[in-house]
């Protein structure tokens, strides 16, 4: 009995109570920051006490951080999606940008052709642009732009850097409907470069090759042999590229040779061409200045 009388009184006991114990260690902590302020005491603490307390602190940011980088990650997927929609866009653009480049280098080459070629003949000549092409088996044309506003007449023959284009056949105030040299209806004279014959050239409309046709099978003409106009009509300046021989066939049962020519100037490729002035245009313009002199 006594014993465990003793034993409840000591379980019983009480002691100084929390507040007290509260303000006891508030006290002390006052007092250490006051020491460590003034004297600096506790720093070695501090820092002993820093290698022990990182990996709690890094634990406890560990969330933070695993939210940061989760959000840091996808933005950065969001962003590089982003930037290669963007980089894609950059280089169809770039691809457009370099074909118009290389279209206008196409373009810048042969208006050079075609002033070259402009500086060569002794004729007159003015460049235009070719607005509308209409190639069909009946009628082999193209539109260009120039017309009554420009001076051009039915008949001036159209010409390229590469030989003869063809001959103006209808007038409109701003535009000129051209015939090509291998529509039916075209005929040009022409003179063979090698060995000077002459002939005349007709179109074939379907296929965009010429011929020359009414020519005896033992004509002196073989396959490469370049076509020339040859000046007799008047129309044509002598010595423009018409046409190349592609073929030649001999058939002992008819009286001619059919002789397949395809022109040289290769319309389809260019967007410009050169309208020649008329002769008899020329030759008036140059003696006018004449008959001023003399007066």
């Amino acid at each position: 009995m006594i014993k465990s009388h003793q034993r409840s009184s000591k379980l019983f006991n009480k002691g100084p109570s929390l507040l007290s114990k509260l303000l006891l260690l508030i006290f002390i902590s006052i007092v250490l920051m006051g020491v460590d302020f003034r004297f600096h005491y506790l720093k070695n603490i501090r820092q002993a006490t820093n290698v022990f307390t990182k990996p709690f602190h890094s634990l406890l940011n560990l969330p933070s951080d695993l939210y940061h980088f989760t959000t840091a990650y996808f933005s950065n997927q969001s962003l590089l999606l982003h930037e290669n929609e963007t980089l894609k866009l950059n280089i169809d653009s770039l691809k457009a940008d370099l074909q118009r480049l290389d279209f206008i280098d196409q373009e810048n080459n042969q208006l050079k052709n075609l002033l070259d070629v402009k500086n060569a003949y002794k004729f007159k000549t003015e460049a235009v642009s070719i607005i509308y092409s209409r190639f069909d088996p009946f009628s082999q044309k193209i539109i260009i732009d120039g017309g009554q506003n420009k001076d051009f007449q039915a008949g001036q023959p159209v010409i390229n850097a590469l030989g003869l284009v063809g001959q103006i056949s209808s007038v409109f105030p701003e535009t000129s409907e051209v015939t090509l040299i291998v529509d039916k209806k075209m005929s040009v004279p022409i003179q063979i470069q090698r060995n000077g014959l002459r002939a005349i050239t007709n179109g074939n409309g379907q296929n965009e090759t010429i011929s020359l046709p009414y020519l005896p099978n033992s004509v002196d003409i073989i396959k490469g042999d370049i076509l020339k106009t040859s000046g007799i009509d008047t129309i044509y300046p002598e010595g423009i590229t018409v046409a190349e021989v592609l073929e030649i066939i001999n058939d002992p049962k008819l009286p001619f040779a059919k002789i397949i020519c395809k022109p040289m100037s290769a319309i389809r490729n260019h967007s410009h061409v050169l309208v020649v002035t008329p002769i008899n245009k020329t030759a008036n313009h140059v003696a006018t200045p004449k008959n001023d002199q003399k007066k």
